[in-house]
């Protein structure tokens, strides 16, 4: 059963069903000076790295301002820190919030400044570590942490009700806790089925979005607002349910929503390593790619053939510009899947990156083979052609993306990009445009792309790159 969590400005229940997340810390931390963080971060690190896991609205990149997910955040740690060093008036209010909702905090503080800030009586039994230098409090924290108490549970409203009701009417208590089971179950139950039938029970990669039909959509949204009002009364799904919705937020690009969901599902079921390999590929989705490859690997770890997952971390890495791990990760995925053509795919785009572009031209006409109609393919074998300057053959690639896939942003932007190469100003314009269209970022990209310096002082290009 999940927890309800309330509004710290209402006091009313919120709807976020939430499950304390044990070994973790919310660290109020003030953003600057950047020396600060990097130290402080490594005096944690050293100090409780291994034992717990630290959540902050900056690591995580939150608005620096008192909002929904931030409050979600601390709700669902078990514990909080907070440096109140300067006393950043962001910190002071997500403090605050911990005391409010009773957590143990374990307060950081530069030795001499504990005085200037007044805080509240019953604050003095909390944990304060004063410090000259970051590096001072790794003992200190690793004395403090050993003998933590248990986390503060918030209320569980189904349960005080069922008790209540248990002690005037023990028959009426036990009907009202089976209907209620019941129902939980037909919905969950509801819900997997059309999960299933809009393909959204894995996010295995898929390049092209999947494409959901309005029936289902509605059922979809109907389900899981009838999910969320369970939640409110303190109920959760089980583990597989929570995947699922997880599943359904990813897919909406509500990448925030489906964490909570796959965190919920991995605190009911710790070892499912698809639950692992969802939140990692969400993490990476977000640009949170250290977390990313600790899920990937934790997924592995169970599930040592995942090649699903090594093609995913491979990608990771690949953003990361760790060419040569990515490169392994790809070779031990298309070891395990031959056929594999995502991963060959992958590979061919890395291969790219480190300019070794035979290779790169060999893997996707592999993966081409496999599946002639992959779009994403052609369009990186007519980069990789362009890059070795055999404009015409990536012409005919970027063109045959683009009739499978008409509105393919990028192959539109790359195909402007190529006839600015060409020397073809009218053309490289006129998609530019569109390519602007279909995804504002082109207009900001096509301002250092130097694929068009042929056309940058058209009087054209400029205007297009200018307007507001």
């Amino acid at each position: 059963m999940a927890l309800m969590i309330r509004c710290l400005l209402t006091g009313l229940p919120c709807g976020k069903p939430i499950t304390i997340q044990d070994k973790t810390f919310f660290l109020a931390e003030p953003e600057e000076p950047q020396k600060d963080r990097e130290r402080r971060a490594k005096a944690i690190n050293e100090a409780i790295g291994k034992k717990f896991k630290i959540r902050s609205a900056l690591k995580e990149k939150q608005p620096i301002a008192f909002n929904c997910k931030i409050c979600a955040m601390i709700q669902c740690c078990a514990y909080g820190m907070a440096d109140i060093t300067g006393q950043n008036p962001n910190v002071i209010l997500e403090l605050g919030m911990m005391f409010a909702i009773g957590k143990p905090v374990i307060i950081l503080c530069k030795r001499g400044q504990e005085k200037r800030l007044k805080l509240p009586s019953d604050l003095n039994a909390i944990e304060m570590i004063l410090f000259e230098d970051y590096i001072d409090i790794i003992g200190d924290l690793r004395d403090i942490t050993a003998s933590l108490p248990p986390p503060i549970q918030p209320p569980r409203p189904v349960e005080e009700t069922e008790q209540m009701l248990r002690e005037v009417n023990p028959r009426l208590a036990e009907e009202i806790k089976k209907t209620l089971d019941d129902h939980r179950r037909e919905l969950a139950a509801e819900f997997e089925e059309v999960i299933k039938a809009a393909r959204l029970e894995t996010i295995i990669p898929q390049v092209e979005k999947v494409e959901i039909s309005a029936e289902l959509e509605q059922r979809l949204d109907k389900l899981e607002e009838s999910l969320m009002g369970l939640g409110k009364l303190g109920f959760t799904t089980d583990a597989k349910t929570a995947f699922y919705r997880g599943n359904f937020y990813h897919e909406r690009q509500q990448y925030e929503e489906a964490l909570e969901q796959y965190d919920l599902c991995l605190t009911l079921e710790h070892d499912f390593p698809e639950a692992l390999y969802n939140r990692g590929t969400t993490y990476s989705k977000m640009e949170r790619y250290e977390e990313a490859l600790a899920d990937y690997n934790q997924a592995l770890k169970i599930k040592p053939d995942y090649h699903e997952a090594l093609n995913n971390r491979g990608t990771t890495y690949d953003e990361m510009e760790r060419y040569e791990e990515a490169l392994a990760d790809y070779n031990q995925a298309l070891k395990i899947k031959p056929d594999y053509h995502e991963a060959l795919y992958n590979r061919g785009n890395t291969y790219t990156k480190m300019e070794r572009y035979e290779e790169a031209l060999a893997d996707h006409n592999q993966a081409l083979k496999i599946k002639p109609d992959f779009p994403e393919a052609l369009y990186n074998r007519g980069t990789t052609y362009s890059k070795m300057e055999r404009y015409e053959e990536a012409l005919a690639d970027y063109n045959q993306a683009l009739k499978i896939k008409p509105d393919f942003p990028e192959a539109v932007y790359n195909k402007a990009c190529l006839f600015s190469l060409m020397h073809k100003p009218k053309d490289a314009i006129a998609l530019l445009e569109k390519a602007i269209g279909l995804d504002e970022k082109h207009r900001q990209m096509a301002t250092t792309d130097s694929d068009f310096d042929n056309i940058r002082d058209d009087p054209r290009f400029k205007k297009l790159i200018e307007r507001d």
